[in-house]
């Protein structure tokens, strides 16, 4: 398989990421790596660090009730682009990699069992608002 994985990275939602980067911090001792918010200060996504596992956090509103993906399931690859190749040839319907506002590119792969999953490696340069 191209590239060498790093790691897993368990996305979550939330109703109010704030309250949740505040209790991971102090019950957990979690570390905040970064936020983005819009322009009122409301937090829509933010990366935190325990050992060597990230936990991302969505507060955007993107998730429903009605939604049939009940997680998203993101993997460090090496080569975004390579993972992409492969996918495709194995006969797998999905778009291509994107780089994202946070610093990441990626490439998002429903597995047709009812999961997303986001393959991903960091940009040289990580923006944040």
């Amino acid at each position: 398989m191209p590239g060498d994985y790093q790691g897993i990275v368990p996305y979550l939602f939330y109703d109010d990421v704030a309250a949740a980067l505040d209790w991971y911090t102090r019950v957990f001792a979690f570390k905040e790596l970064s936020r983005w918010q819009d322009d009122r200060g409301v937090i829509h996504n933010a990366e935190m660090r325990v050992g060597n596992t990230e936990l991302w956090l969505d507060g955007s509103g993107r998730r429903t009730l009605d939604d049939a993906r009940p997680h998203w399931v993101g993997v460090w690859v090496g080569d975004v682009d390579a993972m992409h190749r492969r996918v495709v040839a194995a006969g797998v319907l999905c778009e291509p990699p994107e780089d994202r506002e946070f610093g990441v590119r990626m490439l998002n792969v429903d597995d047709g069992m009812g999961h997303l999953w986001g393959f991903m490696s960091r940009l040289t340069k990580q923006t944040s608002s």
